[in-house]
């Protein structure tokens, strides 16, 4: 029995079409699935539009291809408080696109059994976890470990790079803690501090982001002692041009790279950092 794994309680909602209010019709176009223990808020949509376009010829098919993407920028920009944006959503979308009320359920692997529930509801072809080497599915897996690990508490969302590149820089690392040694300040620089960066992203689609990641570490190692690991979905096959390239841009500057197959023995490092 101490083999079997962990159920979790979860809650998932519906995305749903409804072009007339009045006659109540709506189609299913996606799942959001929540697990409040995992920090995790996924989405599954639907790309497949004919079932659409029969309900509603005047669909406007362009907004609908575009919700994928607008969700998962939400979903990461907003990761420090998921509850909130959930509720934002379901007070926000009642018209055209519609959310429906968080159904519980229980689940071992939710990031896992996302794509099970789409299937249940939806079951047109998704645009979702389909598509696991993309930045947002990669950072999720990332959170979820630092969790599991105890580490998820005491390490810093979202750190404005601003503060060492210079006011009005956009520019956000995912994750970071101070390293300390030798009784020096949490919040003050010193010889006996170094800050620890963790970022995700996808080495065949975020070589810009790569290069963003290089030119801000190498402005923070100016005033301070500063690592920086970019976990991604795995390292590089040869053969994949856009892929080699990011990853030796990324060990060239000196930013490690930490694959998803080993993040939990990454994420237990992190917290023995912690500890120190």
């Amino acid at each position: 029995m101490s083999d079997e794994p962990k159920l979790k309680r979860c809650s998932f909602f519906l995305l749903r079409y409804v072009p007339d209010l009045r006659r109540e019709e709506a189609l299913n176009l996606g799942v959001f699935l929540h697990s409040p223990k995992e920090k995790y808020l996924g989405c599954v949509l639907t790309d497949d539009f004919h079932r659409v376009k029969r309900l509603d010829p005047q669909a406007d098919l362009e907004l609908l291809r575009a919700l994928p993407q607008h969700f998962d920028d939400e979903i990461d920009r907003r990761g420090d408080d998921l509850e909130a944006y959930i509720r934002e959503m379901q007070e926000s979308y009642s018209n055209l696109i519609q959310v429906s009320d968080p159904r519980p359920c229980l689940l071992s692997d939710p990031q896992g059994e996302i794509q099970s529930l789409f299937a249940r509801y939806v079951g047109a072809p998704s645009i979702g976890p389909g598509r696991d080497d993309t930045r947002i599915r990669i950072k999720q897996r990332l959170t979820a470990a630092l969790v599991r690990a105890g580490a998820w508490d005491r390490i810093e969302k979202r750190i404005p790079a601003a503060q060492w590149t210079g006011k009005g820089d956009p520019f956000v690392f995912d994750y970071g803690y101070r390293l300390i040694t030798n009784g020096a300040s949490l919040d003050t620089p010193s010889p006996h501090s170094r800050i620890k960066f963790i970022h995700a992203l996808s080495l065949k689609r975020d070589t810009t982001l790569a290069t963003a990641l290089v030119f801000t570490v190498k402005q923070v190692r100016k005033s301070e002692a500063a690592d920086l690991t970019a976990v991604v979905g795995a390292r590089a096959e040869s053969g994949v041009a856009p892929a080699l390239y990011t990853q030796s841009l990324l060990e060239e500057n000196g930013i490690a790279i930490q694959p998803l197959s080993g993040i939990d023995d990454f994420a237990q490092s992190v917290r023995q950092d912690l500890t120190l």
